[in-house]
């Protein structure tokens, strides 16, 4: 394969300030739960951020949107002097939408730089992402008609049509006689969910369908819910809601940003009050309004509006007084988030096949294991690869390292196109992989 010249690795799993990738909705959840995070907690204090969407969780512009209302509700109730926690999307769409309003804000981030999990990175002074990537539900997108604006160019990316890199049969390649055409499994295991008891899980609906699989090809259902829900969940099957854990957002006119989201935080943050270094551990509402307190002092404010990632929360990273009220600790119970690592390498030479959607998928040799790549050569001009990695083999994968890890993802791709390394470790080769738990 070609030789491995550049990389960069996320964190997200052990990264304090995330604790995950993105906000999901566990067996005993529902959308509701999103808007009762979301509701305000009095007249001065909301919680708002991704995690809050009831439609657009999981999603920069639902994150986005729901920044814009907690400012409205902020500023609707004559506050002058409003605190954000967080300077990601949502955090800088609530500071922003204030400031124009003519607030005073200060926006409090634990970072050392803005964009929570828009996470922007350099290889060689090219601009990518290591969170947030896409644009997506793009003609419904208000951070879509903002890139318009600014002028940025935008990639369309056809998650739709991924090529298979592995050898395997992928369920487009079933015959349908079988029932195991993309289409008819992906309707039938939508019509499963769907009809799932309350509280069931995707595991309990999948358990049930492979035990008694009649006509269907149960390697194209398996890869398809790897594809399609572990890919864009990374969370335990057997905690997902089955009726609720398949959210929208992928496929929907998806596009990537040219030199990456840093572009628009950029635009979002320009004279905003961010204070970096700044993690928030209190919380305090009161009559006359809030205190945040934190490693670098106190700040008072006659509001807050607290965007920090749902795991954060429901770590208990940040003490409320009074407590969150009951219906604000249930949902985030019910809610949790997904893991799903990126790698982003750089190679001397192009040895992966070409494919007019530039998109790959790779399935690991364990169940639930699954890596989907973009290729970014064409307009980046330097052979590049993104890859998105879920499932039980990020154990092994994300050990150790950022050069170990690169090692990896590249041997993995090197060795499903038939390029295979001289040497290194090969935690695809090996039993170290362990099927997903069902706890």
């Amino acid at each position: 394969m070609g030789r491995l010249t550049g990389f960069v690795v996320s964190r997200w799993g052990e990264d304090p300030w995330a604790r995950g990738s993105w906000s999901l909705i566990g067996r005993h959840g529902s959308p509701a739960d999103r808007v009762a995070l979301g509701a305000p907690v009095g007249d001065r204090l909301r919680i708002a951020g991704e995690a809050t969407h009831p439609t657009r969780a999981g999603m920069t512009h639902g994150a986005y949107e729901q920044g814009v209302a907690a400012a409205s509700w902020a500023a609707g109730l004559g506050h002058r002097r409003v605190a954000v926690v967080g300077a990601g999307i949502a955090g800088l769409a609530a500071a922003r939408a204030l400031t124009d309003r003519g607030a005073g804000v200060v926006v409090w981030e634990a970072r050392d730089r803005i964009g929570g999990r828009t996470a922007p990175a350099e290889i060689d002074g090219a601009g990518f992402d290591l969170g947030a990537n896409w644009l997506q539900q793009y003609d419904d997108n208000i951070l879509a008609r903002l890139t318009e604006k600014l002028g940025l160019r935008t990639v369309p990316t056809d998650f739709n049509d991924p090529l298979v890199l592995d050898g395997h049969r992928s369920p487009a390649d079933a015959p349908p006689a079988s029932g195991g055409a993309a289409e008819a499994v992906e309707a039938e295991l939508r019509a499963r969910l769907g009809s799932a008891p309350a509280g069931a899980s995707v595991a309990d609906v999948l358990d049930a369908w492979i035990a008694a699989p009649g006509a269907w090809d149960v390697e194209a259902v398996r890869r398809l819910v790897d594809a399609e829900i572990v890919m864009d969940s990374g969370a335990p099957l057997s905690w997902l809601s089955a009726r609720h854990g398949f959210e929208p957002g992928v496929g929907e006119g998806d596009r990537w940003i040219v030199g990456g989201y840093r572009l628009l935080l950029d635009h979002l943050a320009d004279g905003l009050d961010v204070r970096l270094r700044h993690p928030v551990t209190g919380i305090a509402v009161g009559p006359d309004g809030v205190t945040l307190s934190g490693d670098a002092g106190s700040l008072r404010a006659d509001a807050v509006i607290v965007t920090v990632p749902l795991g954060v929360l429901a770590a208990g990273s940040v003490r409320f007084e009074p407590p969150l009220p009951a219906p604000h600790r249930d949902a985030l119970s019910h809610l949790g988030m997904g893991r799903v690592e990126k790698v982003v390498l750089r190679f001397d030479d192009r040895f992966w096949p070409a494919h007019p959607a530039g998109y790959y998928r790779i399935h690991g040799p364990a169940e639930n294991c699954v890596s989907e790549w973009l290729d970014t050569t064409e307009t980046d001009g330097v052979p590049t690869l993104v890859g998105l990695f879920a499932g039980p083999w990020l154990d092994d994968l994300w050990a150790g390292a950022d050069d170990r890890i690169a090692a990896r993802a590249a041997a993995i791709v090197s060795n499903a196109t038939g390029h295979p390394e001289d040497g290194g470790d090969h935690p695809t080769d090996g039993p170290r992989q362990k099927p997903i738990a069902r706890p």
